[in-house]
C-alpha cells in the first residue's frame, strides 16, 4: 500500500484549474505582490525552486508585526491558495493595519507533487528545535538561517495554515502565553467552525482535542520553535480535506483576515 507521505493530492480549483500548478500560482503572487506593494524575497534552496517570502513594513511602527506561513504540507493546498486569496481580495485597510510578512508556500516541491513531504521525504514542519529523531528539512534549513528576522516579522504572531486531509471536520491548534484558549483563537475557531463541524473531543495525532482545541502543544515544529524565540502567539489552523477546495480556500482566507484583525497578544518581556 502507498505510504500516505507519499500519496499524490490533487484536486480542482473553483475555475478548473489543478490545485498542485506552481506556475500559476507564483505568477499570480507575482502580481499581486506588486499591485500590493509587497516585497517579494526568495530565499534560496536546494531546490531548482526559492522558498519566497512576501514583506511589507506599515508606516507606523507601533502597529502589530504578523506573520503568516502555509504549504508545509503539499497535499494541503487550500493553505497556499487562501494565503493568495486574501492578498488578492482584502480590503486595503486590513492590510495596512499590521505590518505584514507571508511565506505563501514553504514546500514547493511537495506541492508540486500533491505529496505531504518534499521531494527529498523530509517533512518541512519538522526539525526545528533539536527533537530526538528529528532532522530539519531542506525548507527548514533555510528557514532557521532567517531566525533573527521570522522572530521579528512574527513578534505579535503566527499563523499557519494547514489541512488534514482524511478528515471531515476542523481544528486548530493554539500556542499562547496562557492558563486558556484566549480570545484571538475562539475567534479563529468560530471562523474555521462556521465553515465546517468541528472535531469531536478526544486525540488527534496523539494531542488531546477539546472543543476543536489543541491547546499548548509544544513538540518540533515551526509554530513551537517560534513560541520558543519569544513570540506572543502562534496558531495553526487545520481545515478537513474530506470538504470542497472551494470551501476550504475560503475558510483560509477567512481565518487570515480574522488573525489579521485580532487582538493584541502579550509577549515575553
Amino acid at each position: 500500500m502507498q505510504s500516505e507521505d507519499r500519496r499524490s493530492w490533487v484536486w480542482s480549483l473553483p475555475d478548473g484549474g489543478a490545485s498542485n500548478d506552481w506556475p500559476r500560482f507564483r505568477s499570480r503572487l507575482e502580481s499581486v505582490a506588486v499591485r500590493r506593494d509587497f516585497d517579494l524575497i526568495e530565499l534560496a534552496t536546494d531546490d531548482q525552486e526559492p522558498l519566497l517570502l512576501l514583506r511589507r513594513e506599515a508606516a507606523d511602527s507601533a502597529v502589530r508585526r504578523l506573520l503568516v506561513a502555509a504549504g508545509f504540507h503539499g497535499e494541503e493546498p487550500a493553505g497556499p491558495w487562501g494565503v493568495l486569496d486574501f492578498l488578492e481580495h482584502a480590503p486595503e485597510p486590513l492590510l495596512y493595519s499590521a505590518s505584514l510578512c507571508l511565506l505563501p508556500l514553504v514546500n514547493v516541491s511537495g506541492f508540486r507533487a500533491g505529496t505531504r513531504l518534499n521531494a527529498r521525504g523530509e517533512n518541512p514542519n519538522r526539525g526545528y528545535r533539536g527533537v530526538p529523531g528529528e532532522a530539519p528539512s531542506q525548507e527548514g534549513r533555510v528557514l532557521l538561517r532567517q531566525r533573527a528576522t521570522l522572530r521579528s516579522v512574527a513578534r505579535d504572531g503566527l499563523l499557519t495554515c494547514h489541512e488534514d486531509v482524511l478528515l471531515h471536520h476542523a481544528y486548530l491548534y493554539s500556542l499562547e502565553r496562557a492558563a486558556a484558549p484566549g480570545e484571538l483563537t475562539r475567534a479563529l475557531l468560530a471562523v474555521n467552525s462556521a465553515h465546517f463541524p468541528l472535531h469531536p473531543d478526544g486525540i488527534i495525532d496523539g494531542c488531546t482535542v477539546a472543543g476543536g482545541i489543541i491547546f499548548n502543544h509544544h513538540d518540533g515544529s515551526f509554530e513551537s520553535w517560534l513560541m520558543n524565540e519569544g513570540i506572543a502567539y502562534a496558531a495553526c489552523v487545520e481545515t478537513p480535506g474530506q470538504h470542497p477546495l472551494a470551501q476550504r480556500i475560503a475558510a483560509h482566507r477567512a481565518m487570515i483576515e480574522a488573525f489579521v484583525r485580532g487582538p493584541v497578544q502579550a509577549r515575553d518581556q
